[in-house]
């Protein structure tokens, strides 16, 4: 099938499973008389199900993608969602709600098809244009959805509960579009063409160091490895056995390729910290929305998500058009967001003005968007590409393991069990932490630099430019 059909096919349903106007205002819904529940049970009993959720089945969830071939658990992903959303409707009791959460954990689990589908299906000479069609699809289904949301409530069109029943039109259109989508014939680690294996140590070496293969040469040599290269091909791939310790050893191979890089485990670990923050800020916005001085009753939740949305993919788009020399001043820019988001998640922590908090949450999304773009970008030019999806898949897994962790310290209500804007107060010491321990790292890539005499550049230099000239 021509790529750009594909392409569209995925575009459709991005847009459609993103499109959820009840979202924006899910903790109202919750909290109000169609569900009556507290917000001490919202944030302490119901949404910490959905993080459990997503990290338990991240994983399985990863390798069954590639085992199955992406269609069925995309297919699996709008069932997830269409779950969701239906059973919350009848759901009236917390057992109930967590059923819901589980289902909500699943969901976000099972996108990971979604997204590396594309490059399973795809020409890699396309996979830039079809990967920003896919990311304008989805933003664009995000902003329609919080637009549409604060307009019908604004207007009185319909009350928070009634919102779901649209959600649930998107994501089950959605499922059903998944029929349209082309089966994948091979995977990376499970499927792979029989001929590529044997391979697997060439397809690497022109793109390593001679320390790193020094590194790889006793990685192969440990008896932790299952395989030697020069026995790969005399391995039965017919055999399910065969099948997953292949998959094991490549899986091995990839990880430790790209993890043995300082600048990719660098920009890894920002990836996941920032990432866990952001989403448990996110995550628990609403309750904190709530507990600020509302005028004349209205929320904006909707109007504050789109402005969120169409703000931080501009960021997104314009921070790629910086050319700044990134292993040189990355750190130093990371302190600077991370330290400018601490102080942010503080303003919000502490005052009762719902637009000041709105427009710290806007500042605080924004600035995370940005940054994020450098990050996967950063990490993506030192992988090979068949290993994008297993490094990008375990830095989200180590987001949601800290998330969890996090959620039982502070928001489950198993340890601290903290109000919501102590909560947020801890969230923005989080930032600052991270700010701090990401300008010590900077203060020593500088030092380190003079030391061996190489110049500060703020800006990068293409090297192929200057020969051209």
């Amino acid at each position: 099938m021509d790529w750009t059909r594909i392409s569209l096919l995925l575009c459709v349903f991005g847009f459609l499973k993103e499109f959820r106007p009840s979202e924006p205002f899910v903790t109202e819904y919750l909290t109000g008389p169609w569900k009556n529940f507290t917000e001490q049970q919202a944030y302490q009993e119901i949404y910490p199900v959905g993080t459990y959720s997503y990290l338990t089945t991240l994983v399985a969830v990863f390798l069954l993608t590639d085992f199955v071939r992406y269609k069925p658990v995309i297919i699996l992903c709008g069932l997830a969602g269409s779950c969701t959303f239906i059973i919350m409707i009848s759901a009236q009791t917390i057992w109930g709600m967590e059923i819901v959460q589980f289902f909500y954990g699943l969901f976000q689990a099972t996108e990971v098809a979604y997204y590396t589908y594309i490059y399973a299906k795809v020409s890699k000479i396309h996979y830039q244009e079809v990967t920003s069609h896919v990311r304008m699809a989805i933003l664009l289904g995000r902003f329609t959805a919080s637009v549409a949301s604060q307009l019908i409530v604004s207007f009185n069109m319909l009350d928070y509960g009634q919102l779901i029943y649209l959600t649930i039109t998107g994501i089950v259109t959605a499922t059903l579009w998944t029929c349209f989508l082309p089966s994948v014939a091979q995977s990376i680690y499970f499927h792979p063409p029989q001929d590529s294996l044997p391979s697997v140590s060439s397809t690497h070496r022109h793109r390593i160091s001679a320390s790193e293969l020094e590194l790889e040469d006793k990685q192969i040599s440990n008896p932790h490895q299952v395989l030697e290269n020069k026995n790969l091909k005399e391995v039965p791939y017919e055999t399910l056995r065969a099948k997953f310790r292949n998959a094991y050893h490549l899986l091995w191979r990839h990880f430790l390729l790209a993890y043995s890089d300082f600048h990719v485990l660098k920009w890894s670990i920002w990836w996941a910290f920032a990432t866990c923050g952001y989403v448990q800020v996110i995550t628990y916005v609403q309750l904190l929305w709530q507990n600020s001085i509302v005028e004349g009753g209205k929320y904006y939740n909707g109007a504050v998500e789109a402005s969120l949305t169409i703000l931080g993919a501009l960021a997104a788009f314009g921070i790629g058009k910086l050319k700044l020399n990134w292993p040189m001043v990355g750190e130093t820019i990371l302190s600077f967001f991370a330290l400018m988001q601490g102080s942010l998640l503080v303003i919000a922590a502490q005052t009762y003005s719902l637009w000041l908090s709105y427009i710290a949450y806007i500042l605080f999304g924004v600035m995370y968007q940005g940054m994020i773009t450098v990050a996967s970008s950063e990490v993506a030019k030192k992988l090979s590409e068949d290993s994008y999806g297993l490094i990008f898949g375990l830095n989200t897994f180590l987001a949601t393991l800290l998330q969890s962790a996090l959620t039982f310290v502070v928001t489950g209500g198993q340890v601290l069990n903290l109000t919501i804007r102590l909560q947020y107060l801890v969230y923005g010491g989080y930032f600052l932490i991270l700010g701090g321990a990401f300008m010590l790292m900077a203060i020593i890539t500088i030092v380190e630099n003079q030391r061996i005499g190489q110049r500060f550049q703020l800006w990068q230099v293409c090297e192929d430019i200057r020969r051209s000239s």
